[in-house]
């Protein structure tokens, strides 16, 4: 083979190289696409801590009802039992408000405790007929309301759904490894320092 050939061989080696990553993505791109998605994540999480949706309570007998249930009765497990204590921390914050004369019935709550109350209230259980009644008072009550604030929840969090699916989508691209790797990370060369370092090498 002639020297020529060789270097005609490369030279097209190298094109098709090119050829191949043309059409892919820089890994630079996807890195900093990575970073800004990231940064929304912790944004749209702590706006959705942060944010609160109104409910009605009807009257301030329901609502006494059901802080009294979730203080001595409500049933928790290793899963839930933090998410009891938020619950009842944040009732609990809102109580002075149903000792106002010109009080609405109306309490506000964080996103995750609106969720949360309605596990609890579709998972409660008692025995004999007065509990029973007391339960379906209450949900007579609020079990609407409180459905309805759960759905509106789940539609204000689309938005952090959309940001993890694009995540979780823009990391099997980068551990797939289908990309122009124009990075000083993947030009590095590990051995080479190694060799540097060890003199026994």
């Amino acid at each position: 083979m002639t020297e020529n050939t060789t270097m005609t061989e490369n030279t097209t080696m190298e094109v098709v190289n090119d050829d191949k990553s043309a059409g892919m993505p820089k890994k630079s791109e996807l890195l900093a696409n990575h970073k800004e998605l990231m940064l929304k994540n912790e944004e749209l999480l702590k706006e959705m801590q942060l944010k609160e949706y109104s409910i009605d309570f009807r009257s301030k007998k329901v609502f006494d009802k059901l802080l009294k249930f979730l203080e001595k009765e409500a049933e928790w497990s290793h899963t839930t039992a933090a998410g009891l204590i938020m619950l009842y921390h944040n009732l609990r914050e809102e109580k002075p408000k149903t000792k106002d004369k010109e009080w609405d019935n109306h309490i506000s709550l964080r996103s995750a405790n609106v969720s949360i109350l309605w596990q609890m209230m579709t998972k409660m259980s008692g025995k004999g007929f007065h509990e029973a009644r007391d339960f379906v008072e209450l949900m007579a009550a609020i079990g609407e309301v409180i459905s309805k604030a759960v759905q509106k929840v789940h539609i204000d969090n689309q938005a952090m759904r959309d940001n993890h699916t694009k995540l979780s989508n823009l990391d099997q691209l980068l551990d797939s490894g289908e990309f122009d790797n124009d990075t000083d990370e993947e030009r590095f060369n590990p051995h080479a320092v190694a060799d540097e370092i060890d003199p026994l090498t």
